[in-house]
């Protein structure tokens, strides 16, 4: 399929998304040094997220049915900029730890409404070309999600300040945002027609699927939120490699998200999605147990980020490919499945990272990361093919 004015447009809300996350993400580590948090307490303040995504939960899929994935995509993504704003602005002031609570729930509310209405209409745009295009649209997330840790990169090796940083992401933020949204298609009549069918319970495959997805992006979320602790911490990275795990996750996810759907349109999503599950634990083993392989300095930074990169290759399949099938399903309408399945990804993306922080003060970081390289092979064996 021709990159029309619709896809263009879809793949620059990605794109917003993932810039974004990425800029978070990669301050996390900045927030915990800021703070004097230590992994439990940094566990205990990351909590917020999901908390501000269950209330969400509760509202999003009414918001997207009733206003539409188009309308509710414009007003979600106004609102997470704002969002980010305010996270920026708890950096800028050294704000104490309650507004650092109150923008981080505002941030995976907005997020996980975002992260919904974009899908949902990825999924208009790929019904209407008739194959797999899903992951072209997650490859532009994570093309910017390298951006914006190349960024962090780049900013911590120079000394410019994050708040500053995120400021100058939201202003390209902003912007995209007010360029692209009178190209995201409309509801389509298909659309409108399920909007009025009501929410039906999800079958097997795709109550499945949301497992899948609450695994998958928790694995991703915390990989995003504590690699940069992880190299700061247990490898004891000087300032300028503490981003490279972060950028080699990036990179490996946009490679891997660009040629991707060529392999699902041949081999089926499922073995596709069974073969990157296994990258992903490879992967995860490598990195996660190079502090215990007696290396040091440069060579055990590069054994880590070797560990990342791999996995990160594995990722990239996993949560299009999910998106695509919940978007087929026939037990529901592919609005209400999408909602389902990205409100359970999303929440797996923030409540991982907050356990995450808690198993790791009790043991450590490594034994508690590599908990997903273990549940991750759990997806080898779920049912979710709803073709």
């Amino acid at each position: 399929m021709a990159w029309s004015r619709e896809r263009v447009s879809v793949a620059a809300y990605f794109a917003v998304l993932g810039l974004v996350c990425a800029t978070w993400g990669s301050s996390i580590d900045d927030m915990k040094l800021l703070l004097g948090l230590n992994d439990a307490q940094q566990g205990w303040l990351l909590l917020s997220g999901p908390v501000g995504n269950l209330l969400s939960f509760t509202f999003a899929s009414a918001l997207v049915t009733r206003l539409g994935s188009r309308r509710s995509l414009v007003l979600a993504t106004s609102a997470y900029l704002c969002a980010a704003l305010g996270v920026a602005a708890c950096f800028f002031f050294r704000a104490p730890v309650p507004f650092w609570c109150v923008a981080i729930a505002t941030l995976g509310g907005t997020g996980n409404v975002f992260n919904i209405s974009v899908n949902t209409q990825g999924g208009l745009v790929e019904k209407k070309s008739g194959c797999t295009i899903m992951n072209s649209f997650h490859a532009m997330f994570s093309l910017l999600c390298l951006a914006g840790g190349l960024l962090a990169l780049f900013a911590a090796s120079s000394g410019v300040s994050v708040e500053y940083r995120f400021f100058a992401v939201l202003a390209v933020a902003v912007v995209a945002h007010l360029v692209f949204f009178p190209g995201l298609p409309k509801e389509s009549d298909v659309a409108k027609k399920e909007k009025g069918e009501g929410f039906r319970r999800p079958d097997m495959p795709l109550f499945l699927i949301g497992v899948a997805a609450l695994v998958i992006m928790g694995c991703e979320g915390s990989i995003s939120d504590w690699v940069g602790v992880f190299y700061r911490d247990s490898l004891n990275a000087v300032d300028g490699r503490i981003k490279w795990g972060f950028c080699a996750v990036s990179a490996t996810m946009t490679l891997g998200r660009f040629v991707t759907d060529r392999f699902v349109n041949r081999f089926g999503g499922v073995r596709v999605l069974r073969v990157h599950c296994v990258l992903v634990a490879l992967g995860l083993g490598i990195a996660l147990s190079s502090p215990f392989t007696g290396l040091l300095g440069l060579k055990l930074h590069l054994l880590a980020t070797a560990g990342y990169a791999i996995a990160g290759y594995g990722i990239s399949a996993l949560v299009p490919i999910l998106y695509s099938k919940a978007n087929r399903t026939k037990s529901m309408p592919a609005g209400s499945a999408i909602t389902f399945v990205g409100s359970m990804g999303f929440l797996g993306y923030f409540v991982w990272p907050p356990m995450i922080g808690h198993i790791a003060h009790a043991t450590c970081l490594s034994l508690a990361l590599g908990v997903f390289a273990v549940l991750i092979l759990v997806c080898l064996f779920l049912r979710i093919d709803n073709d």
